[in-house]
């Protein structure tokens, strides 16, 4: 490859070469790529698959071309299939020997399949092998990466967690029948979550997000649903209850609001929020609580999504509280008046 041609190549990362390359594949032949991808890998090539725009012909032959030379380069007889392999390798090295190599070979096949599992849902992976013998639950679980299989065991009966974890505990390796069995398992639980699962979306919730966000006339729009449907518009107001409308209301219900609410709640929920509605809190503060909210901020550094998401629902469920005790009153979008 010439001089000039990698200058071109080095202006895309590797991951977008990646994604030129998956994408020059067709739906089908880069589905089947992706399968052998982590999650991690997945969603960096996907997003690179979304963003990449404006590639000329020229440089896109050369991503191509050169990936076709390191295949050339790197590939070699096709792989051979299990029965081909099993008996070649108990022929040549006896059925201890080939036993152990074949044991390492389908782990990693396995280690492969299951990591298209790790997009499914806990609780649908837990009713799938809820019938299933235990010491094949315990493997199962074993092959699943650690955050999916904790998961997982979540939703299964508590009553024999400690059973499972130490089935879990004494595998050492499994057989390459055992491997099979485990092998189609995993293809029916894939071809019944294929057939039967469809992707969950609240459009209630989804259209309450939306207005919560929209920088338009509210009200107007708002009243505009209602006449489509009284109970629909009541749904999205009760969904409404996001944090963000605090930075919308009234100085009575936020001098309420900072009254009520312990300093280390609004620290944590502060976290990652955006500056106009850090201002609009602050605003009801004294000085003085001001500079301790932001020593506060400053000395926690940097916290998990997870407790900044806690902090915030445990604010919106005293806020949820206090309105509905009309003890403050919480406008999710600014009614028009009259005077």
């Amino acid at each position: 490859m010439s001089t000039a041609q990698s200058m071109q190549n080095q202006e895309l990362e590797y991951v977008e070469q990646t994604a030129l390359v998956l994408l020059g594949m067709g739906e089908d032949a880069a589905a089947k790529v992706l399968r052998h991808f982590s999650r991690d890998e997945t969603q960096r090539v996907t997003r690179a698959m979304a963003k990449l725009s404006g590639i000329k012909s020229e440089k896109a032959k050369n991503v191509i071309q050169k990936f076709f030379e390191d295949f050339r380069q790197h590939s070699g007889i096709r792989g051979a299939s299990k029965d081909y392999l099993s008996n070649t390798l108990r022929k040549a090295l006896g059925n201890d020997l080939a036993k152990g190599l074949l044991n390492d070979l389908y782990g990693d096949e396995i280690r492969n399949n299951m990591q298209r599992l790790q997009w499914v849902d806990s609780e649908i992976l837990a009713r799938f092998i809820a019938n299933e013998h235990p010491q094949m639950q315990a493997i199962f679980l074993a092959y699943l990466p650690p955050e999916s299989s904790s998961a997982v065991l979540k939703n299964l009966p508590q009553d024999y967690h400690d059973e499972l974890l130490f089935r879990i505990a004494r595998i050492q390796d499994i057989d390459h029948q055992v491997a099979g069995d485990l092998n189609e398992l995993i293809e029916r639980c894939i071809e019944q979550i294929s057939v039967t699962q469809s992707a969950p979306l609240s459009g209630v919730k989804q259209v309450a997000d939306i207005i919560n966000r929209f920088d338009g006339d509210r009200a107007s729009l708002m009243e505009m649903l209602r006449l489509h449907d009284e109970d629909v518009v009541n749904e999205i107001e009760q969904n409404m209850f996001d944090f963000m409308v605090l930075g919308r209301q009234s100085e009575d219900t936020m001098d309420r609001l900072v009254q009520q609410i312990p300093m280390e709640l609004w620290a944590a929920a502060l976290k990652g929020a955006e500056i106009t509605l850090q201002q609009a809190i602050k605003r009801s503060m004294p000085q003085r609580m001001i500079k301790t909210l932001e020593d506060e901020m400053q000395v926690r550094g940097a916290i998990p999504r997870s407790r900044v998401e806690s902090a915030r629902q445990e604010i919106m469920q005293t806020v949820r509280e206090l309105n509905e005790m009309n003890e403050i009153d919480l406008q999710l979008y600014q009614e028009p008046t009259v005077e």
